[in-house]
């Protein structure tokens, strides 16, 4: 038993519909992916100050922050792509959700998501796609929310 959300995680994925994973959505598992490439990023929400005349902040407020989820799959022989794009462009939104290696330690679930997937290659690993989940506004609540697996 873990006491951190960390580990090879378990990535599921389903159409969003309304801003939401639609009610009985079948959620898909991602196959593997390459190590240390799953990775949350918070970009900070923009700072707002009402400044007086000579520079003093009188008041401040913070935008919304913004997340990103994105991770790298090895591409083996005979692979399809887990969601098809036309040049990178990934066409509707999805929910995707991340359980951490110990299935009791919080994870998170995005509801509504914009997907864009790039394709690369080196020598030492080949062929990868890395896709990338960018929380956009959902139905209700946070764009990033905790998720824990159901029992």
């Amino acid at each position: 038993m873990a006491i951190l959300s960390w580990g090879k995680p378990k990535v599921e994925y389903a159409p969003s519909t309304g801003g939401e994973a639609g009610a009985g959505a079948t959620w898909k598992e991602m196959p593997e992916i390459v190590e240390g490439t799953a990775t949350l990023e918070t970009t900070e929400g923009e700072l707002i100050e009402a400044l007086q005349e000579g520079g003093a902040v009188v008041d401040s407020r913070r935008k919304a922050s913004k997340y990103k989820f994105s991770f790298e799959l090895f591409v083996k022989k005979g692979d399809t792509k887990p969601i098809e794009d036309v040049d990178g462009i990934i066409a509707g939104n999805y929910s995707v959700r991340v359980t951490p290696e110990d299935p009791e330690c919080d994870g998170f679930i995005f509801d509504n998501s914009n997907v864009s997937v790039v394709e690369t290659w080196n020598a030492a690993d080949g062929k990868r796609w890395k896709y990338t989940f960018d929380a956009i506004k959902p139905k209700t609540g946070a764009l990033n929310k905790p998720y824990k697996a159901e029992a």
